[in-house]
């Protein structure tokens, strides 16, 4: 299994934790950390031993999303759209995962992790979370879809036209897209008691009442509206005004080109 990827086993409880190990570099999504998630959740899948995984981050955040630094390629629309089409293919793979997911969530929660986290079961969060939409104005409808589901359209609406927009766990949990929202420094130990009182439920119960509820969602076009952000995002990428915005990161920076656009 991967360095940047730790698991823990609580064969008493029934639950299993799965840490994002990448703390240096706020746990960002890279090939190696991704890999070592679906290694992880394959292994646990057949267990018996384990009735509900928990994913969270090491140190004070919980992920920073995809990684930029190791980029963004260039390529023809196509190409892009298949990398994103093999992205999505984790998410979906972390939302038929057989058992209950719970994500728990300190600090930072960025971009792509807000998929992930769309694709758990259950959420607690911080009080102080900062639930975060991409800084820079480069993709066309990859997170917001998936993310109305939960807030509803307008706060997607909300946080997909504005460069940077966010929302607290407060606010996250009063919308919905948390089921509990905990002091700060808490949230893996809330997360720790709710596994607990869900692996009180027989496993082969797990699995149907899972199966029964996803499936409704399945109807409901949750998994279309997943897929489909790849085709917004490849097509966005190709918009005339990306071509400004890559110019502006070269003349600012990265760091210049978020205060350009986040600036009030």
């Amino acid at each position: 299994m991967s360095d940047l990827i730790t698991l823990e086993r609580d064969e008493a409880r029934k639950f299993a934790v799965v840490s994002l190990n990448r703390a240096d570099k706020i746990n960002a999504f890279n090939n190696d950390l991704l890999d070592g998630l679906m290694e992880a959740l394959t292994a646990l899948a057949d267990d018996d031993s384990v009735s509900a995984v928990i994913i969270r981050g090491e140190g004070k955040n919980f992920s920073a999303g995809y990684d930029v630094v190791s980029g963004y390629a260039a390529g023809s629309a196509y190409d892009d759209w298949r990398n994103l089409q093999n992205k999505i293919d984790l998410w979906e793979r972390v939302y038929r995962f057989p058992k209950p997911l719970i994500a728990a969530v300190e600090g930072h929660c960025l971009g792509g992790a807000t998929m992930l986290v769309a694709c758990c079961d259950l959420v607690v969060v911080s009080e102080d979370a900062n639930i975060g939409w991409p800084s820079i104005p480069l993709g066309g409808g990859l997170l917001s879809p998936v993310s109305l589901w939960h807030i509803g359209m307008r706060k997607a609406k909300e946080l997909s036209f504005i460069a940077g927009n966010s929302m607290t766990g407060t606010e996250a949990f009063h919308l919905g897209w948390a089921n509990r929202a905990v002091a700060p420094g808490t949230a893996s130990e809330t997360a720790r008691t709710l596994a607990t009182q869900v692996g009180k439920t027989p496993l082969d119960l797990l699995y149907l009442k899972k199966q029964a509820l996803n499936k409704v969602y399945d109807r409901q076009g949750f998994v279309e509206s997943l897929r489909s952000g790849a085709e917004w995002d490849a097509i966005s990428h190709t918009a005339a005004s990306i071509d400004g915005i890559k110019a502006l990161m070269k003349e600012k920076g990265l760091k210049g080109a978020i205060k350009h656009f986040t600036a009030s």
